[in-house]
Formats: C-alpha cells, structure tokens, sequence
C-alpha cells in the first residue's frame, strides 16, 4: 500500500503551474478551472508524487526538526518523545550516554531509549555520527535494531530494541545446562550477524561477550543479537586505526598494517574459544597489555588439558581457521557458517555448564543477574538452523587482559553493562 504524507506549506508560498501559454497562475486558479475527476486526479497525483519522494529520499525537511525514516518508521520531534513513550529507569550507562527503558503508549511494547548528550562527546562526533549511520541501514534478526531517532540540539534520542536476556556470559552462567551444540548455535547466530554486516562493507570492531544480548521471542525460543555500533565503521579501504579490546583485538590492528572485515572474524574466533572453555586463547602471565599483544602478534594457538579433552576435534579445526595471522587464510563468516560444526551435528551434547561457568567466573568476574529472563532455563538457541590519527597501541585499547588459566585472580575490572546497547 502507499502511505500518504501531508507537507504543510506555509501561506506565504505559492504553489505555481504553467498554463498551457507558458505563464504561471496561482495553484487556487487552477483548481477553480478543474472538475471535480480532475481535481481528484491531482490531488492523488501530488500526494502520491510526495510518499514516492520520501520513499526514495528518505528525509523530509519540516520546521523545527527534521524527521528520518529509519528501518521503516519515521523519527519524532523531540517534543513528542514523552508524549509517545513513557519513559523509565536506567539501565545502562557508559561515558557519554545513558539507556532506559521506555514503553511506547499506544501499543504498550517495550523499547531501550538510549539518550547520547553531546556535550560529554565533544571531539568524538564522528564515533557518534558512524553508530547511528551504521544504525540505519542495518536489520537482520540478530543484530539489535535503531526503531526511531531523535535529534536535539543537545541530545541524540535512539529508539531502539530492548533486550532483556542479558548478554552471552550471563546466559551461560544463568543457564541449567550448557552444552556444546549451544555453543554451536551461539557462533551461528554470530557469523549470520557478520555475514550481514560485511555483505554492506561494515566493519563492527568491537566484537565481544559484552555485546552480543540473548533476545527471546515470544514463542520462548531465543537467539543472539549483536549490538554497541559505536566503533562500527563502512570500509572504504585499509583502516588504521587502533581500537577495540585487548582480549579480542586481531594481530593486524595491533601491527597497524592496515586492516579491514576480517578483525570481525578474529573477535569471533576468540569468543568460540572462550565459549567451550571459559578463558581466552591469548594470555599474558604477568597481566601485561604488551605480552598479551606480542601473543596475539605469533598467533600460536593451545588447547590446554584437561579443559579441553572432552571436546571434539571439528570446533577446534573451526578456531584454527578463524584465528589464522595471515589474513588471507583467515576464515570469512559464510566460512563459518558451512562449517559442519555450525551446521551439522559434529558439536555434543556433553554438559560444560559447571567447567565453563567457573572459569568465566575466574577469568570475566561474571555474576549471574537474578532478573534475567534467561535464569533457570536451557540456553539453546533453537532459531539456528542446522543441515539437518594513530594511538599508542597500548593506551588505545583497553580494559586489560585476563591473567591465565592458572591465576584465580579476577579481572582488575567489571564487564561494563551492556543491557539496552549503552556506550562504556
């Protein structure tokens, strides 16, 4: 169907014609020598001329704001955000930004409203500008999606997706059972997500634990969503710039020998890693950033007894590819995807619930959330479907890295929350 927008135009501008002599009339001269057929008929033409524009364009520029089309819906005035939304606590917060929930009062569906102000993010504008760019051209099931924005002179208004599961650590400790064909589906959700995003040249960048939520449909299964865009950038050409975190950052931004979609896939080999075991395949023994770089750097990949005695050779072959240094080697995400660890049933089912858990407490200073929609319950993920300007590299990333699978000590820092797609 079409939707028809009306433009108010305001009365000092005159809407003008040709006649048929090349002169111009007032558009009211015009329609007082139409029949009422031919009146309809232009009336339907220019509105329907006006909805194929906005179509097209995407923007239509009306005064005081100026309103965006974003995955199909239209942004607000800021004026109007209260009015359609009721607005609630805080749950997520970062440096710049702040997210809460937020329930839409007609239809009563819930949504994470996050706010950015842009004073506290003078100078880092254009992190801003590429989230939510990124923001609007993507919908995939597993990544969370921009619903509305709204643009103030001193806030940034993003409508968008809530996710109440948690993120992937807290679905596994919270989970009754862990197995590895959860594990398997995990990675499937992820790579479809990657699959997406490089299809479009973009590059997420900061591919960790933190930021992939468990969504749950009301059908009660449930899926990963990929979200924090705030480092998301479209590749043009070799990027350069040194960002992300140290567990999961690929050797060829730390070499800063240019790099592009495949850091993505490095981030992802590490968390598949992580995932049947509970520790990082990099570590530093002394917690030093540079160690863990120089690791990261040599590529040498273990697969330390006995954490790793139960689980089958195929994911281990997987994470071999996914974490190949030479980049050409390295897999792409449809790669992973044709996988048979991803797509047929080469994972167990063997329980890891009580090993991974206790290592991701050791090593991620994880803590289930009692209010998680996820606790109690398996975390299977059955949507998969199965075959039947350059900074000093050691002050651009942080937090630090975990210690080793020996150490007991936790992380010197907390996961940052990350529920709603806050900014830390």
């Amino acid at each position: 169907f079409v939707s028809f927008l009306l433009l108010q135009i305001p009365p000092s501008h005159h809407i003008s014609a040709p006649n048929v002599n090349g002169s111009s009339s007032n558009h009211q001269e015009q329609t007082n020598r139409l029949s009422p057929e031919g009146l309809s008929l232009l009336l339907f033409s220019s509105l329907l001329f006006s909805s194929l524009l906005l179509s097209v364009v995407g923007v239509v520029c009306c005064d005081p704001c100026l309103f965006l089309v974003v995955n199909g819906n239209r942004c607000l005035p800021a004026s109007t955000i209260l009015d359609k939304y009721k607005v609630g606590k805080v749950i997520g917060d970062g440096n710049f930004a702040v997210v809460k929930e937020c329930v839409e009062r007609f239809t009563g569906k819930e949504y994470a409203l996050k706010i950015i102000d842009k004073a506290k993010c003078s100078g880092k504008e254009h992190l801003i500008e590429n989230e939510v760019a990124v923001l609007r051209k993507v919908k995939h099931p597993n990544i969370i999606m921009l619903i509305e924005e709204v643009d103030t002179p001193s806030e940034l208004y993003l409508v968008m997706e809530l996710v109440k599961g948690g993120d992937l650590f807290d679905a596994i400790t919270s989970s009754a059972k862990y197995t590895e064909r959860d594990a398997s589906a995990m990675v499937y959700n992820l790579a479809g997500a990657l699959k997406y995003l490089h299809s479009m040249n973009i590059v997420h960048r900061d591919i960790k634990p933190e930021n992939l939520l468990v969504f749950e449909y009301p059908d009660g299964t449930k899926s990963l969503k990929l979200g924090d865009f705030g480092l998301a950038t479209v590749v043009e050409g070799p990027l350069y710039t040194v960002c992300g975190t140290p567990t999961y950052v690929a050797p060829e931004i730390i070499a800063e020998s240019g790099y592009g979609l495949k850091v993505d896939i490095w981030a992802a080999g590490v968390i598949t890693y992580i995932l049947l075991c509970g520790f990082p395949p990099f570590r530093s023994e002394n917690n030093l950033q540079e160690d863990l770089f120089d690791q990261i750097l040599v590529g040498r990949l273990d697969f330390p007894s006995p954490y790793w005695d139960n689980i089958t050779d195929s994911v281990k072959e997987l994470i071999g590819k996914m974490l190949q240094v030479n980049v050409e080697a390295r897999y792409t995400a449809q790669d992973v995807l044709t996988h048979p660890w991803v797509t047929e049933d080469a994972a167990m089912e063997n329980n890891m619930k009580m090993e991974v858990t206790g290592k991701l407490k050791t090593h991620f200073n994880t803590v289930p959330k009692h209010n998680n929609t996820t606790a109690g319950v398996s975390v299977i993920m059955v949507r998969k479907k199965r075959k039947k300007s350059q900074p000093n590299r050691a002050q651009a990333l942080a937090p630090p890295p975990p210690p080793p699978p020996s150490s007991s000590s936790p992380l010197p820092h907390t996961r940052p929350r990350t529920t709603g797609d806050a900014r830390s």
